[in-house]
């Protein structure tokens, strides 16, 4: 509390009244107007009580005066009982000052002492539950943002391992070899690419997501479905309801790019099942626009690669004036696992940091040219 009073006529009235007693004047300092209008412009948690006098000793500093009273909480102005000059300026200013709480001219009835002090200790408390609940409110911040560099460490150690553990896999399945590769990225979310093979067709999952909740959730689901008849319908029907779920909650929508393939094993038909950015290229080919449900025929011979959204970024990012699919065919002669060694190190080469932008994923069909298929 701040008491503005150059004639020391209002600390005189309320300490005779016993308010020196209470919890918040305990804390009051008293200003002459000059020290009050050198004070910083900013919000207060204060509250203001003023000898309406002080202010009429100094008609040059009243504008300044209004603009420090409209950073407080709330003023309340006394004066004499026969200073009617101080009534009026009090009266005239109170219906544009909307900071103005009270009024009381002294001397006045023990009962308006007792109503004021009521008033000045409810302020009181008011302001002294807002400050414990800031407090409150900066430790629970402190713990929170503890809790989010612990996640932050945790995720980096994730990625390591992630990217350890799974850079590169092979698999050969009747005559056709998957190959696929992962770098991790230092954004959130992260991608992941899995295989899953029925008698006759082989379903390959590339999934990009920039939510470690809506990540982790469609994994969940794909390894519910995992476990019995693969559907990819079924599947992509059950995500989109989780994707849809979870953006309900969230204030920022997240965006998932999903990729289903589907390979038939007889027939070398490929086919797209849903509607994704990731881009695929034939080395015979170049880039195909592979539609949904409109199979595209592999060659003996061919190679076709997948490259995740991530990749994308990452490499337009790293080489905005090189096309991607020349660089393909300029390499055309090389082994599939050396090709896609030259991808990454193309997409990471003059990168300092340990990670790239966002997880990049590379997978690879090449269709064995003594294999047997009904082409």
């Amino acid at each position: 509390m701040i008491i503005l009073d150059e004639r020391n006529f209002l600390q005189k009235e309320l300490e005779a009244k016993g308010f020196d007693l209470f919890d918040f004047y305990d804390n009051s300092q008293v200003l002459s107007l000059k020290a009050f209008n050198s004070l910083e412009l900013k919000r207060r948690g204060e509250f203001l009580l003023i000898d309406t006098q002080t202010l009429l000793d100094h008609p040059e500093a009243q504008e300044n005066f209004k603009s420090v009273m409209n950073t407080f909480l709330g003023a309340v102005f006394f004066h004499e009982h026969s200073n009617q000059k101080a009534q009026e300026w009090v009266k005239n200013e109170g219906a544009f000052l909307t900071k103005i709480i009270g009024e009381y001219s002294l001397p006045m009835p023990q009962l308006s002492w007792t109503m004021l002090s009521n008033q000045l200790q409810f302020y009181w408390s008011l302001l002294e539950d807002q400050k414990k609940l800031q407090r409150h409110m900066v430790q629970f911040s402190q713990e929170l943002d503890q809790v989010l560099q612990n996640a932050e460490v945790e995720m980096v150690r994730a990625k390591k391992v992630h990217h350890a553990l799974v850079p590169r896999r092979s698999e050969d399945i009747k005559g056709v070899i998957f190959t696929n590769r992962y770098a991790a990225g230092e954004g959130g979310g992260g991608e992941f690419y899995d295989l899953h093979q029925t008698p006759s067709k082989v379903f390959q999952i590339l999934l990009s997501s920039q939510s470690y909740l809506i990540s982790s959730a469609i994994l969940g689901i794909l390894g519910q479905h995992r476990e019995k008849d693969f559907n990819p319908q079924r599947f992509l029907a059950d995500v989109e309801n989780e994707i849809a779920t979870i953006n309900e909650m969230k204030k920022k929508q997240s965006s998932v790019d999903i990729l289903i393939l589907e390979l038939d094993l007889n027939t070398l038909n490929l086919k797209a099942l849903s509607n994704s950015k990731a881009e695929l290229y034939s080395q015979l080919n170049g880039r195909l626009e592979l539609k949904k449900d409109q199979p595209f025929q592999l060659a003996k011979g061919e190679k076709v690669i997948v490259f995740s959204t991530g990749f994308i970024f990452n490499w337009n990012e790293g080489h905005p004036e090189r096309n991607l699919s020349e660089f393909i065919k300029a390499e055309n002669n090389r082994p599939a696992g050396e090709l896609m060694s030259e991808l990454f190190f193309q997409l990471k080469d003059g990168k300092e940091t340990q990670f790239l932008k966002k997880d990049a994923t590379v997978v690879m069909m090449e269709v064995n040219r003594h294999g047997i298929h009904k082409v």
